[in-house]
């Protein structure tokens, strides 16, 4: 018989059936109890839901009304931005011009066209598909029958672009369209889009009209023309320079993401209602009641959000609660109610928002009642399945188990427990590092299998730790060998690192002053030795010692590295290894670069006066592969202030996410422009942390990169 069998036979006899009557008797008593706990929790519930309720309604008019107020900022510094532009008589931009037509040809499109379920529209047929858009370049729609004086001034409203990406961008991504109207017919919307209806003219928009008719910054509601979506508008005048209106410069933005739908939802229920109301005057019965302004309601299935913004009034089916809601909401800042909605028990929250919002508008959240009865189950369950069980059954339950288990211990099982006692004390000698111990014992059943087992891994283990001994050794010295902080240049600031996917690598990264002519040379090496692990990181010691050693003599780069080709070739010809290196030396003396590329990627040179970047390339095959080789140095001056030179390993844009898409250089430049303005150690930590988050947690290649930016 196994010693599972003897074991489980043994502990079976002892402990199932007491262990079963105790069970049974506490949980007849845990359901009468948590029968009784429930009405309670279901109250505390009900003013703990509401609590947090009415804190939402105010975090959510807070959020609505700072929201308000940039957008308004916004629209202000559009309106001004476009009033100098349209008064200046600057050289006209030499940038293209997207028109309607423009867009709807594939050859004159903007480069960056896609498709976006943000911006849907309605087939013939009654599908919703979404729109293609340019999220870099508006469209210029002129009016039917344009003059061609129209033409330079749609030319020159092209100078807004940077102030509607910036107004898109931000705003917590608020912004649906940016445009401006003109009263000559010219209009000029962002994002740009193919969509705009036959004989579209802003003029007849109600945002123009509306605007134009205030005379001020303007609210209203009204349908896109281009999606048919219900969308807010708050539009401001264009004025010229002797005040006198040429336009309306506006800003569109969705009901359900200006009432944070989204988020409501996945805090309460995806039942739950907002409304933005104001207490009015009911035009059928003349009573106060609550004017609906916008509703972020959820949509029924198969519906779409084109519809018209909705109007009303509140459906509150007793006048004397509602006037009493409305009182509460007149006397206070926030506050909660108990009332149906529709026939459906619910908790209402109301909150006031702050300046620039209208002081009579309040923001209410309705939730059914159904998320506390719910929540009140799940409370009530838990007590029935945990708490009681816990706290007066697993005790006593335990003690009485324990005492059964240790005398059966004591009293049965010495002889059964010998040999595991044998095992464990192996065991403890071999984790203090005793790899000669040796079971030497015979029981006649499994644990047999186990001290044989035993005996058959411990030169295994014995032979992985002096390997992970030997590793560990190998990759500090590796370790060692690169820069272990990054010296001080003057006039650059550099940093630097390497990232292996083994315990050691192939990846060469060294900083080092050089025996050219003059004080102020220094070199910034990068290599990327084929294949990685040891035999790799013992050619990259090699490599790097003659480096070292040939950078002293005063020769110049091209030399320099012909003569470590020569070097290394005889280390490299039978094993087919190589070494890619890109050598980039500066002269501060004379701010001049010399560099020579050797098989490796060229250097990325980012100048963000231009916004510009571009490649230090050259001809040069890879270190070790034709002895006789002669590599040519090239030159140029070094940039402004600002410039930031990047060489990295093929270990970064070679790098695969998950789905086999590779990072690429697009995505490096991209980081690199968007931390130009850091220093080199921080745009180096951008450009890691963005390669990690696209791989995930597997690292297939060694990743090396030095960043050197000019002061």
């Amino acid at each position: 018989m196994s010693i599972r069998i003897k074991f489980f036979l043994v502990l079976l006899v002892f402990s199932l059936i007491p262990l079963l009557t105790i069970t049974i008797s506490s949980r007849q008593s845990i359901n009468r109890l948590g029968d009784d706990l429930a009405g309670d929790v279901r109250t505390h519930l009900t003013d703990a839901i509401s609590r947090d309720l009415t804190k939402s309604a105010q975090v959510s008019a807070n959020a609505i009304s700072n929201e308000v107020a940039n957008l308004q900022l916004s629209l202000h510094y559009l309106a001004a931005t476009a009033t100098q532009i349209l008064d200046s008589s600057d050289r006209l931009p030499e940038g293209k011009v997207y028109t309607p037509e423009s867009f709807k040809d594939p050859a004159t499109a903007p480069p960056d066209l896609a498709m976006s379920w943000r911006y849907t529209r309605i087939t013939d047929g009654g599908v919703l598909m979404p729109s293609a858009v340019s999220t870099g370049h508006p469209v210029v729609v002129l009016p039917p029958n344009p003059h061609r004086a129209l033409w330079p001034q749609a030319r020159r409203l092209q100078n807004l672009t940077p102030v509607f990406r910036d107004i898109y961008n931000l705003n917590n991504g608020l912004a649906y369209r940016v445009y401006v109207g003109l009263e000559n017919g010219l209009h000029i919307s962002f994002p740009g889009h193919a969509n705009h209806a036959p004989g579209f003219d802003p003029r007849q928009r109600p945002w123009f009209v509306d605007t134009l008719k205030q005379g001020k910054l303007t609210w209203l509601s009204h349908t896109d023309s281009t999606t048919q979506k219900a969308v807010f508008t708050v539009g401001v005048p264009i004025r010229d320079r002797e005040n006198q209106v040429i336009g309306v410069g506006a800003i569109d933005f969705l009901p359900n993401e200006f009432m944070k739908m989204d988020q409501l939802k996945a805090q309460w229920s995806q039942d739950t209602l907002s409304f933005l109301v104001s207490p009015a005057i009911h035009p059928s019965d003349k009573t106060q009641g609550l004017r609906i302004i916008a509703a972020g309601t959820p949509l029924e299935k198969n519906q779409t959000d084109t519809a018209e913004m909705p109007a009303g009034y509140l459906e509150i089916e007793d006048d004397a609660r509602q006037q009493a809601l409305i009182a509460a909401m007149q006397a206070a800042d926030n506050g909660h109610f108990d009332m149906p909605y529709k026939g459906i028990p619910s908790i209402w929250a109301y909150a006031r928002f702050e300046p620039p919002m209208d002081d009579a508008l309040r923001i209410v959240l309705v939730v059914p009642q159904t998320v506390i009865e719910s929540l009140s189950e799940q409370v009530s369950n838990n007590v029935l399945d945990q708490t009681y069980y816990i706290y007066r059954v697993t005790g006593i339950t335990a003690a009485l188990l324990l005492v059964l288990v240790l005398l059966v211990g004591w009293f049965g099982t010495r002889t059964i427990l010998r040999p595991l006692y044998a095992m464990l004390d192996a065991w403890e000698k071999l984790s203090t590092g005793d790899f000669s111990i040796r079971i030497d014992y015979r029981t006649g059943d499994e644990r047999d299998t186990m001290i044989e087992a035993f005996n058959t891994i411990v030169p295994r283990l014995e032979a992985h730790w002096n390997l992970s001994q030997s590793m560990e050794l190998a990759r500090q010295i590796q370790r060692n060998l690169l820069p272990d902080q990054t010296p001080e240049l003057p006039g650059l600031d550099l940093a630097g690192d390497s990232h292996y996917c083994d315990e050691t690598g192939g990846d060469y990264y060294d900083v080092f002053k050089t025996g050219s002519p003059g004080e102020k040379c220094f070199a910034v090496a990068v290599g990327d030795i084929s294949g990685h692990g040891v035999a790799s990181a013992l050619l990259m010691t090699t490599a790097r010692a003659m480096i070292r050693s040939i950078s002293i003599l005063e020769e110049d780069a091209a030399r320099r590295i012909t003569l470590i080709n020569r070097l290394l070739y005889p280390d490299t010809t039978d094993t087919g290894d190589f070494l890619t290196l890109f050598y980039l030396e500066f002269n501060m003396a004379q701010r001049q670069l010399h560099w020579v590329r050797a098989g490796h990627d060229p250097a990325i040179l980012y100048n963000p006066g231009e916004d510009r970047f571009s490649e230090l390339n050259g001809d040069g095959m890879a270190l070790g592969i034709e002895e006789e080789y002669h590599f040519k140095a090239y030159t140029m001056p070094l940039g402004l202030p600002g410039q930031v030179i990047v060489i990295g390993t093929d270990g970064i844009w070679e790098a695969h996410n998950p789905q086999r898409e590779m990072f690429g250089k697009d995505r490096l430049r991209a980081v690199i422009r968007d931390h130009h303005h850091l220093d080199a150690h921080a745009i180096k930590d951008a450009v890691f942390k963005a390669v990690a988050d696209f791989t995930g947690p597997d690292q297939d290649d060694d990743i090396t990169l030095a960043v050197i930016k000019v002061l």
